[in-house]
């Protein structure tokens, strides 16, 4: 390959071609080139143009799935059939049936194939992502390298400032999925913040790598060409600053990092997250557009949330009377009109500024997610405190119900222990999922299925109520008491006190609660083994909802006391038998289509999702939640 004959002299002063004599001869597409000043203006239109293509054909697959989304609500609301399986008057019984039957197999695909989407990407491995999250990164890792490589001919330079400039148009959306709420790409997408996090953290995997390729072949470039003293110079001190900035970006959000220190991560996230938008503005000028749309998303998105989305007030903590894995209970009012969005089973964030308890500036609790138990109903009957307030027609009384393990939830709990009058809190939400859940409460579900394990029943029984209410007492479901069914896994009887309070008699019917700890001999059931014992999954993993970084909803152990009186509840010693317990609603409710959700320990959600799977396969119609926290 020949080089063109461009003046070299801006590149190496003495002219000296034995560099690209060299890289010629080792067979390198790419050539060092010189071009002239037309040839430099047509570079720069290509990398202006294909990094705004880059950042807006982003749009696109969102515009898709909210037409989607648009389409089949229509056809649900005018009760249009899908995929043309409705039958013609002209049609004969013959030809009906052969469509019926086809559209029907092409539907039992559709969901074996969507619910493989939604596996594991590695079974047994946690935190890598499910198959969904990875398609749809990759398909758009190979759309940007598309991007990145189309109609740079045999110029490296024009290459390596491609890697940089696609990757900056991928920071106002890397950004912007970053949001809690108030996001465009929730209302397109019906994802919540948590649903939409996996695809954040990828595409931030993605903007890495583009930008180490790119700051990787400068640097190979410089040291080719024998320039090593441009290190020196502003723009390559500030590239290098960017990239390691990127680097530490990623390093400290991995699992690992935020395992160890949440508050470690989250401090690391944000503050890199806005060092690295000067960096990049004085970097190079043709990236401002693109951190400047950053910029204004990451300040809308603050002013939105502390104006919006946050709520100063007082709440009461306190513990219940267990000496053993005690349980926290946080009580606070809120203003109705920040719940006008609330749904069961969502979740707040809660921040507690500095105390005297606090001497240190980094043990202050920032923003952490906590499971709303109860709106407008304590939680321990047996909590000796009262609440600061009580609930009027403008506030409601939210409670919190927390196991403290570590780091933020142990910090709770020393605030708990100590004296203290109602402590000032900052409440972010309601955010969750749930936000987008179809209703549960219509006929078009046959039976729910509600599955926890322990403290994750602050998500399911929420839920259970709402539904009980609206369902199993006359409501627009299917009617009778076995269409909402919750089965709740505790390690002792006494767990499960807290939860059973709020409902009534006849709301206790469709609950069985597995007490799994040992029956002591001549004892009662539901004392605790020494060694403890892993909760329905067969991985041994604790019992509760769990944010993945403990400092969540806690891991499920313990609860607050409750004698051995008689309870509508079905009590039960022992694991549940999932497959039993899917078999019996799936068989019951034959063709017809059932919610699953569950909320509890990683084996647990495995073990349940691999039976409920097994009806996916034979092409029942399953809606299917496991929540969770990513971070």
């Amino acid at each position: 390959m020949q080089f063109p004959n461009f003046e070299l002299s801006y590149i190496l002063p003495s002219g000296d071609l034995r560099v690209y004599e060299k890289l010629n001869a080792m067979g390198f597409f790419y050539s060092f080139v010189s071009p002239d000043a037309q040839q430099l203006e047509r570079r720069r239109q290509l990398l202006d143009r294909y990094g705004q293509t880059a950042q807006l054909s982003a749009i696109v697959p969102l515009l898709v799935i909210y037409i989607s989304f648009f389409l089949r609500s229509f056809l649900n609301r005018y009760a249009i059939p899908f995929f043309g399986s409705g039958q013609k008057a002209h049609q004969s019984p013959r030809v009906s049936t052969f469509r019926a039957s086809t559209v029907g197999s092409w539907r039992v695909k559709w969901r074996r194939f969507t619910w493989a989407l939604d596996d594991e990407v590695l079974r047994g491995w946690d935190g890598w992502g499910t198959r969904r999250e990875w398609a749809v990164a990759g398909v758009w890792a190979l759309w940007l390298l598309v991007l990145v490589f189309k109609d740079t001919t045999n110029d490296y330079l024009h290459l390596t400032k491609r890697f940089g400039i696609v990757a900056a148009s991928q920071l106002p959306l890397h950004y912007l999925l970053a949001a809690k709420s108030w996001s465009p790409i929730q209302h397109l997408t019906q994802m919540s913040h948590e649903e939409l996090n996996p695809y954040h953290r990828l595409l931030g995997r993605i903007i890495i790598a583009l930008f180490s390729c790119h700051a990787a072949l400068y640097i190979n470039f410089y040291i080719q060409s024998n320039l090593l003293h441009r290190f020196g110079s502003q723009t390559v001190i500030l590239g290098l600053t960017a990239i390691s900035i990127f680097i530490l970006l990623g390093t400290s959000s991995l699992a690992k990092i935020r395992d160890y220190s949440y508050l470690l991560f989250l401090t690391l996230h944000v503050a890199l997250s806005l060092t690295i938008l000067p960096v990049l503005w004085f970097h190079v000028s043709h990236l401002r557009l693109y951190v400047a749309e950053s910029a204004l998303i990451y300040i809308l998105l603050i002013i939105i949330q502390r104006n919006l989305s946050q709520t100063p007030t007082l709440a009461t903590l306190s513990l219940s009377p267990q000496p053993t894995h005690p349980l926290l209970s946080i009580s606070f009012p809120l203003p109705r009109s920040k719940l006008r969005s609330y749904t069961p089973g969502q979740h707040i964030y809660l921040a507690l500024p500095a105390t005297s308890l606090l001497k240190k500036p980094w043990e202050k609790l920032r923003l952490n997610p906590f499971t709303i138990a109860s709106v407008s109903d304590p939680l321990l009957s047996t909590s000796t405190t009262t609440n600061p307030t009580t609930p009027s027609a403008k506030t409601a009384q939210l409670t919190l119900l927390i196991r403290p393990l570590r780091s933020s939830t142990a910090l709770l709990k020393s605030l708990a222990l100590s004296p203290a009058p109602p402590r000032p809190v900052l409440i972010e939400g309601p955010y969750g999922s749930a936000t987008y859940f179809p209703d549960l409460s219509s006929a078009t579900f046959s039976a729910i299925l509600l599955v926890a394990g322990g403290v994750g029943a602050t998500f399911t029984l929420p839920i259970y109520r709402d539904l009980y209410r609206k369902r199993g007492s006359g409501g627009s479901g299917s009617g009778g008491d076995g269409d909402v069914k919750m089965v709740w896994s505790v390690r002792r009887r006494g767990e499960a006190e807290w939860g059973l309070e709020t409902l009534g008699e006849e709301a206790q019917e469709g609950i069985d609660v597995y007490v799994t700890g040992a029956r002591q001999e001549g004892g009662e059931a539901g004392i605790e083994l020494e060694e403890r014992a892993g909760l329905l999954g067969e991985d041994g993993d604790g019992d509760g909802d769990g944010d993945g970084d403990g400092d969540g909803d806690g891991d499920g152990d313990g609860g607050a006391g409750r004698g051995q009186e008689e309870s509508a509840v079905a009590f039960h010693q022992g694991r549940p038998d999932l497959r039993a317990v899917v078999g019996e609603v799936f068989e019951r409710y034959d063709g017809g289509k059932i919610a699953v959700l569950a909320c509890g320990p990683v084996g647990m959600g495995r073990a349940l999702r691999r039976e409920v799977g097994a009806w996916v396969g034979k092409g029942r119609e399953v809606f299917w939640h496991a929540e969770e926290f990513g971070w």
